[in-house]
């Protein structure tokens, strides 16, 4: 095989999107090579006349310039086994700029791509995620744009650990944010809407106006579509369309995802996608106004927080949330903190935090008055435990007519409910049968009060929290949850010590913290907040 610039081939060309690329070893590295087809080097064999061939090698030159400032700035910056792969040299071969970049061991192929991200776990595209984002954050704080980030941009590597890491790589495209170039190529799927703007435009002062919105948030969005096929297998699905895209989208035409946006359409979260930190983070990624965008360095710190999650309040604040006004707030997160009082931590979507007390959530409309008991429907024939009912965790009762069948709704203080018909009522002991003092005064199902009766005291002593050294062999679950607990989500949530527990009659689980504080969470709270799993 031939050699190039000492770099001896080990297989042919084949064709790339920015030429040819090929496979080469150097002083027992493996290598691989990359010619680009355009621009090349002008050759002054008298076919040119002195203008083009001045004009021909100003673009070549600007070019070499821009790859290897662009090159030079990222070496700084990693090193072997890095998430971010640079060419090692960069040079001119006959009249083709070249670049020779270290062989990566382990990458999957396109062919394999689809099927492994499906077979992969949420934590491992989580790491997947973070390694991406950390990689691009890096190539940002250096003041360059990658401008061409796709699925195949972002190798998904297998390590000699055999763990899956992403790898940022292609930067033909990138640029320094000082120096836009006149033409940006890219994959038109992953554009972002700013770029596809630019793209469009041909006028040079409405180019130059454009451009000005061309910043390091593109990539942002580019890496927006990534996640959503890691934890999707696909694009988000444009929605919302207007009727001069509906008439596209009829004629078989592709929408885009950076079209729709710019054409007044919305993009739509998968359902598939039920994690409302993911979910949010997406949907930030993906706003049409690149300022709204978290930066790279945002991303990964949001990767990197815990779930967030709706707690309930605190029992003795005797009050009742109001999830449609926490989601309009841009709230997904709000957990008990006992740091001097009984106050709240709340999680907005963007990633911010605030601390609040129970006034300030009251004042801030996130509370709803509890209803209280209702009276039952005349027919059921019965009066509702309360104390039973409380015990329970369930603050309020009202009725509701769902598909036609006669039931009751039971919410709890977080504003999450559950319905139930007559029979489970029954079955349960949280209604008894036969005429009585009714429960509540309204027949309509309104509460004659404003907060519910204080929850009875427990009737027996708590079992005692197991705690074994590092969480090993924490008790088992109650027999009758058919769970399994998972011990590294418990100790990522700061618990040191958890173990099976009732309070109020309530079979659950106490969580011990390593400050001694111990909170104690029903089954379907262990669930939510994903300390276990079902079997």
């Amino acid at each position: 095989m031939p050699q190039i610039n000492g770099y001896e081939l080990t297989s042919e060309w084949k064709a790339s999107q920015c030429g040819e690329t090929a496979t080469a070893k150097k002083g027992g590295r493996k290598f691989f090579l990359k010619k680009y087809q355009t621009p090349v080097a002008p050759i002054d064999n008298g076919t040119l006349d002195a203008r083009t061939f001045a004009h021909n090698r100003e673009l070549f030159e600007h070019f070499l310039k821009t790859r290897k400032t662009v090159n030079s700035k990222i070496r700084t910056i990693t090193g072997a086994g890095g998430n971010i792969i640079i060419p090692d040299a960069e040079f001119v071969y006959e009249n083709h700029y070249m670049e020779a970049a270290e062989f990566v061991d382990g990458v999957v192929s396109e062919e394999e791509l689809e099927g492994v991200l499906a077979s992969l776990s949420v934590d491992v595209k989580k790491l997947l995620m973070q390694t991406a984002a950390g990689a691009l954050s890096s190539v940002h704080k250096l003041g360059i744009v990658h401008s061409d980030l796709k699925l195949k941009n972002v190798l998904l590597v297998r390590n000699a650990a055999g763990n899956y890491v992403a790898k940022l790589i292609d930067f033909d495209s990138s640029y320094p944010l000082d120096d836009k170039p006149d033409e940006i190529v890219g994959d038109i799927n992953y554009y972002s809407p700013e770029l596809g703007a630019y793209a469009d435009v041909e006028d040079d002062d409405e180019r130059a106006e454009a451009g000005k919105k061309l910043t390091a948030k593109s990539d942002i969005f580019s890496l927006g579509l990534i996640f959503h096929i890691y934890l999707s297998g696909k694009m988000p699905e444009p929605a919302n369309l207007t009727d001069r895209l509906k008439k596209r989208k009829e004629k078989g035409k592709k929408i885009y995802c950076w079209a729709a946006l710019n054409g007044g359409a919305t993009l739509a979260v998968d359902p598939s996608i039920t994690s409302i930190k993911y979910r949010s983070l997406i949907e930030d990624m993906l706003n049409i106004d690149p300022e709204k965008r978290p930066s790279a360095i945002d991303v990964l710190k949001r990767l990197r927080e815990e779930e967030a999650c709706i707690e309930e309040p605190w029992p003795e604040h005797e009050i009742m949330l109001d999830s449609e006004e926490l989601s309009a707030a841009g709230i997904i997160g709000l957990k008990k903190i006992s740091d001097g009082g009984k106050v709240y931590g709340l999680t907005y979507k963007d990633g911010k935090k605030k601390t609040v007390t129970k006034e300030e959530l009251e004042s801030m409309g996130m509370l709803r008055a509890i209803a209280g008991f209702c009276t039952p429907w005349e027919e059921d024939g019965f009066t509702f435990d309360e104390e039973r009912i409380r015990s329970r965790g369930f603050v309020s009762v009202s009725r509701k007519v769902m598909g036609g069948i006669k039931g009751y709704k039971f919410f709890r203080p977080d504003s999450t409910s559950t319905f139930f018909k007559k029979e489970m009522l029954l079955a349960m002991k949280y209604a008894i049968p036969g005429s009585g003092k009714p429960s509540g005064s309204s027949p309509s199902g309104a509460s004659p009060a404003p907060k519910p009766a204080p929850a009875p005291a427990p009737k027996e002593e708590p079992k005692p929290v197991k705690r074994e050294e590092g969480m090993a062999g924490a008790s088992e679950p109650w027999p009758e949850h058919a769970i399994e607990f998972d011990p590294e989500a418990i100790r990522a949530k700061g618990y040191t010590a958890f173990g099976r527990d009732t309070m109020g009659g309530v079979k659950g689980y106490s969580f011990v913290r390593k400050d001694g504080t111990k909170q104690f969470l029903r089954v379907e709270m262990v669930l939510i907040q994903k300390l276990a799993r079902k079997l």
